[in-house]
This record gives C-alpha cells, structure tokens and sequence, in this order.
C-alpha cells in the first residue's frame, strides 16, 4: 500500500509540476508585455493607436452615445457607396497573404520550395504550391482540347469510336452509371448528380443534383472541337446531336424539383432507382485508392447508410436516363467534359486562381491555412490566445458561482459544463505537425504521381484522390471531431453546442482583433469579449429545460429566473432607436444579445483579474503612449477598443434588412446596451446616473 501511496504521489507531483510549469510560462508571455517596457512603442502599437483616434468622434459625449464617440468619426466620413467593416479588411488581409504566399512560394528558377517564406516539409502544402503555379500558367484553348482527348481516351470505352457518336449502333458496353463513377474520377467534374460527405454525428455519403451549366456553349464549339475531330462531322449532324443532348438536359433538370430528402440504405436506393449503386462506390473508392498506391480493394455490401437529396427527383431522372438511346448520354458527357474544360481551366481574371484556392470547399484547404499560420502569426500568438480562453474560462466558472438566478444543482451543472468546454485555437494540432498533417492527407513518401503536365489534369487528381480521402475519413471519428464545420479561413469563431467545442479560426488571430505585441487588455477588449460571447453560448434556454440525458436540470424557480432576465434584454433591444426599423415585436437576436452581454461581462472580468496580478507583482502594464497622451486610461482603452470591434455606417435600407436578416443586432445597439449594462463603464466614463449610458434599471444573466 505504502509504494502505492508513494508512486500516486510521485504521480501527482509530476502533474503539479507540468501544470505550474505551463502557468509560468503563459504568464510569462503577458508579463512581457508590463514592467519591462512601460511605454509600447512597436509598430502593432503606434498603429493600433492610430487606428483608435482614427475612428473617434470627441465632440460626442461618450455618456450620451457610447458608439457614436468610440466609431463617430469614420461613421461621419463614410461615403454609403462604400460601406466600410473591419471585417471585409480583415478577410481580405487574409485573402492577400494567402494569395501571395501561393505566389511566391515556388522557386520557378531551382524548381523547388521557396524556404524564405515557405516553413512547412509537407507534402500537402508543397502539392497545394505546386498546383498553384500551374493554375497560374493555365494551357491555351488547343492545349485544353488535346488534354481533353487525353483524359477522354484514358476512360474504359473503345478508344475506336468517334465523337460525338451519331447514333445508338455504337458499341459503347458499359453501364452509364459505371462510366460516371469513372467520368467524375478523371475529370473531377460532377455534371449529372454530386457525391459528397457529411462528417457530422453520423458520418455519410451525399447525393444530390450537379448543376446546369454550359449549354449554350454547345453550338459555338463546333469550329473549335472539329478543328481537332478526325472524323470531320457535317455542321448539321452536329447541331442535332447538340440539340438532342440539350433536350435530354432540360428533361433530367426538370425534376431538381423534388422534395423528399434524407438518409436510406444503399440497397434500398438500388431497388428504388434500379441502378447498381455498390459498383459505382466500388469503383470511386478503388481508384481512389490506386492514387495512393494501396493494394487492397474494398467493397460496399448495401447496408451503408447513405444521404440522398430530392430522392424522387433524382429516382425520375435516372429513368429518363434509362429510357433515352445510349449515344445522346454518352454525347451528354462527351459535351460536358469539352464546355468545363474551357470554362474552368481557362483564366478568366486575375482572380480566378486564388478564388479557386481560397474557397472553404478547396481539398487541400488545411494546407493552406498552415501556410497561412506559418508566415502571417506573430510568435506566441496562439499560446496567448490559449491562455485568454482559459482565463474567460475560469471568469465564467466563477461568474457562475455567484449567481443568484440559478439553484445550486443548476449552477453546478453549467459550471461542470464550462469546465468541459474544449478549444480549438488557431488550426486544431494535428495540422501544425507535418507528419500528422501529411497523414491527414493520407501522403507519404512522393506526390509526384499526382502533380500531372498541367493544372487540367493536375487539379482532377486532386479532386478523386480527395473523394476517396473523405471515404477513409468517415470510419476515424476522432479526426471527424477535429475537422467537422472547421472551413479554416473562413472569419469565423463559433461555439458548438453537440460538441461543447469553442472554434477560434486562425484569421481571428491578427490585427486588428488581436496582436501578440498588444497590450493585454486591448486583446481582452477585442478578442477576449469574442471568446466570451462564444463562451456564453453554452448556457441556453433548453439546458435549464433537460440535460442530453433527458432529465430536468433547473427547477421551476430557476427557469422562471432565466425568463424574467431573458424578458429584462427583450424589452430593452426592442426600446433602443435603433431597432424601430423592424425589430420590435421580433425577438430573434435574443440569444446573441444575451451573449454579448456575457461576453462583455468576462472580458471585463478577466481583464480586471489579469490587472490585478500584474500590479501584485509590484509591475504596470504597458501604455499606449499616443493614446496617454489624450489622457485615456487603460480601462478607457479597454471600453473603446471592444466598441470599436463594431465601427460600422448603415444606411436606413440596409439597417432593417440586418435587424430582419442578421440573429445579431446592429453595432450601436451592440455597444450601447451592452455598456450600459455594467456599471463599471458608467464609473470610468464619470456618466451621471440617469444619463443615457447610466440607466437606473440594467439587465444581467452573467
């Protein structure tokens, strides 16, 4: 019992130690930014600083109009023809370094990486480079059509035959829906239905309609495609075999239309549509899987639950299919690979390429996004960020124990709650190792025999190599828990309430919302009341209703509590000027106002512990000398900085399409009620009581 006792304390200790550790150095991080250096004088700063005074408006008396002093004058500039959002900037910050990263990234002379600005060994992230540059040099139309013949000619019918086929004595012996699985595999292209995936609680494959497009560029191909046709086809045999393809279109379009929608066993779609869906699955998988130089084939036995859309509409098109001659639906794809090799490869501006790459739906998203972290986040920037989640953490777990509108056993469970609460800061960590981000990928050794002579044929591979990665993903939930809803660059910070997870995107991490070399509480005014809005999503109405197990969490008295505070927020968004466009009667942004209220609350509360540990280690926090010098203090700061995340000019139109359109309210009310909320905003500004931000009556549910 004794060595027992002893190794469980050995145990502990080395637990202590790790902690005490890692809370040393996260403090150490902010206290960097205190005692060292009283005046911050870099860069990030004197630019923040510029950017506040910037926005100010100081005829306005911050008591009578918090937003309008903190966002007045920028408000007052503003041409409405050009609305201005710190977030548009923001993304299109991020949009700017990605694209230029891409750009730069290859070395065209030594044909290799360009380690000045390139961190990562990945093969991901060198595939995602390299496909790049070749998007960038896209092949001229006759290049496109030659690489059309070639991907054509490498599908599994008669290389003899000569398109388009003029009629059903052809001998094509392939089953249409065999030939798609391989059509969709060497052209990346889906004309006909789309197979996706959803990696939600129960991981599945998707079916729905493709999308119509390119028809009218049918007629106009003839001189171009014959130029390249050995078979030297009549102009008007081709404009009726054009014309019975586009007939066969608007048939099988017609039933987009339809409306059941939902999940159904494989075999029960089989017998439903007639078709042999198992081979089809077989085929895209396998070849997939070829890509990957794996051995062994895998096969579907019928029982696998699949998501299907509009199952009607899509049943009746493949019985159109079924009964329309073989040469029209063979033409029908001949066609569609020819229109979106000439559309989609050929560059139409010089913003094709990275809103190619750029796009949330883009496979090797993940990729870039490490790139994107790898050259554009300051050093220690998400070791902040993790340590400004757990500290808003802690500020709501004790929040939550002082609170008189909850009983004891509802207070526990949303503290237990909080407590579990998981974050993802930045890319989750299996992107940031290249091993783990290559495994992802499913990469090892080369790519390659994926990277082809052009970014036709290039981009492709990458598509069908993808479809099968989504094959492989959906049997490992772990990484499903880590990637499901994560469109990495995307402005975005949410909380998920089926997962207790807090996401904070990489975008979020950098000016203006955050700045390693920001003073602490500017990034708790910004960043920090981001996070803790998330936070604050946590607790809803449902959870004082039934926990997931079914059972009652908060007893009658607590529930009327929440309603009472609920109706406290309802009656005052609905009363603010603002809102007498459309909201009144309209309690949609109820949730969200209530969380930025939370949010308010523990940012405010962090930033006022983080205060207090810095003074009792006898240090000051850093100042923001431009911003002294109007004799600001730094809890003035912190109020400006959080308002100024909502600077925003709206017209009258556009106003009451967001307070009908958006679950958040618009910016001034934002700031205005949430400020006039808390107390403390009313003491640093000297607003006398009764003055516009200094209500005699406040709501609170944190």
């Amino acid at each position: 019992m004794k060595a027992t006792t002893t190794k469980i304390l050995s145990f502990s200790s080395i637990i202590l130690s790790i902690t005490l550790l890692f809370s040393n150095i996260f403090h150490h991080i902010y206290d960097n930014d205190s005692a060292n250096n009283l005046f911050c004088i870099s860069e990030a700063c004197d630019k923040y600083s510029e950017n506040v005074l910037k926005l100010m408006n100081n005829s306005v008396d911050p008591c009578d109009n918090f937003y309008q002093y903190a966002c007045g004058t920028m408000i007052r500039d503003q041409n409405d023809s050009q609305i201005h959002f710190f977030t548009k900037d923001l993304q299109n910050g991020v949009n700017d370094q990605v694209r230029y990263i891409l750009e730069n990234g290859w070395d065209q002379r030594k044909k290799e990486t360009n380690r000045k600005i390139v961190k990562s060994k990945s093969l991901a992230v060198e595939w995602a480079i390299r496909i790049y540059q070749q998007c960038l040099h896209r092949p001229k139309p006759d290049d496109v059509l030659q690489t059309f013949d070639k991907l054509w000619n490498s599908l599994p019918i008669s290389p003899e035959l000569s398109w388009p086929l003029e009629s059903n004595n052809n001998s094509i012996n392939m089953d249409w829906l065999d030939f798609y699985a391989h059509f969709s595999i060497v052209f990346g292209y889906e004309p006909l239905f789309k197979v996706g995936f959803s990696l939600g609680n129960d991981p599945t494959i998707t079916i729905f309609f493709g999308s119509k497009n390119g028809t009218h560029d049918y007629h106009i191909l003839y001189n171009l495609v014959m130029k390249n046709n050995t078979g030297k086809m009549s102009k008007e045999k081709y404009e009726k075999i054009v014309n019975e393809v586009i007939d066969f279109e608007d048939k099988i379009t017609n039933f987009k239309k339809g409306k059941r929608t939902g999940q159904i066993f494989l075999k029960v779609f089989e017998s439903a549509s007639g078709l042999n869906w198992k081979s089809f699955f077989e085929i895209t998988y396998n070849v997939g899987k070829s890509l990957k130089n794996g051995k062994n084939s895998t096969n579907f036995s019928g029982d696998e639950l699949i998501w299907v859309g509009r199952v009607d509409g899509l049943v009746n098109s493949f019985k159109v299919i079924q009964n329309t001659p073989e040469h029209i639906v063979f033409n029908y794809f001949w066609l569609k690979a020819i229109t979106y090799l000439l559309n989609e490869f050929q560059p139409k501006n010089q913003e094709t390429c990275p809103n190619i790459f750029l796009s949330d739906q883009f496979p090797l998203s993940f990729a870039i996004a490490r790139l994107y972290v790898d050259y554009s986040l300051k050093p220690g920037s998400k070791l902040k960020a993790i340590h400004m989640v757990n500290q808003l953490k802690q500020s709501a777990i004790e929040s939550m124990k002082h609170n008189t509108l909850f009983d004891n056993e509802m207070r526990e469970r949303i503290i237990e709650k909080l407590r579990n609460i998981i974050d993802i800061i930045s890319l989750p960590e299996m992107f940031i190792v290249d091993e783990h981000l290559d495994e992802f990928y499913g990469l090892h050794g080369s790519i390659s025999h994926l990277i082809r002579n052009n970014y036709c044929e290039s981009y492709a591979k990458l598509l069908s190599y993808y479809k099968y990665l989504m094959f492989r993903l959906m049997k490992n939930d772990t990484i499903i828990e880590d990637i499901i809803y994560f469109s990495p660059l995307s402005l975005d910070a949410f909380y998920s309430h089926s997962t207790n997870r807090i996401v904070i995107k990489p975008t979020f991490l950098r000016f203006p919302l955050f700045d390693a070399e920001l003073p602490f509480y500017v990034n708790y005014a910004k960043i920090g009341s981001i996070i803790g809005h998330e936070i604050t999503h946590c607790l809803k109405k449902d959870d004082i209703k039934i926990d997931n197990g079914g059972e009652k969490w908060g007893r009658n008295k607590t529930l009327r509590n929440f309603e009472d505070s609920a109706q406290c927020f309802i009656e005052q968004y609905r009363n603010y000027s603002e809102h007498s466009y459309g909201l009144l009667g309209n309690i949609s942004t109820l949730i969200e106002d209530i969380a930025d209220n939370g949010g308010l609350s523990l940012a405010y509360m962090t930033y006022q512990d983080e205060l207090k540990r810095i003074l009792n280690l006898g240090k000051q926090p850093q100042l923001l000398p431009r911003l002294v010098d109007k004799k600001m203090t730094i809890e003035q700061i912190f109020f400006l900085s959080l308002a100024q995340n909502q600077c925003r000019s709206f017209t009258r139109n556009e106003l009451k399409f967001l307070i009908q359109q958006d679950p958040h309210s618009p910016g001034e009310s934002r700031v205005n009620l949430c400020l006039q909320n808390l107390d403390k905003f009313a003491e640093s500004f000297n607003c006398s009581i009764g003055s516009p931000m200094n209500p005699k009556k406040r709501c609170f549910l944190w």
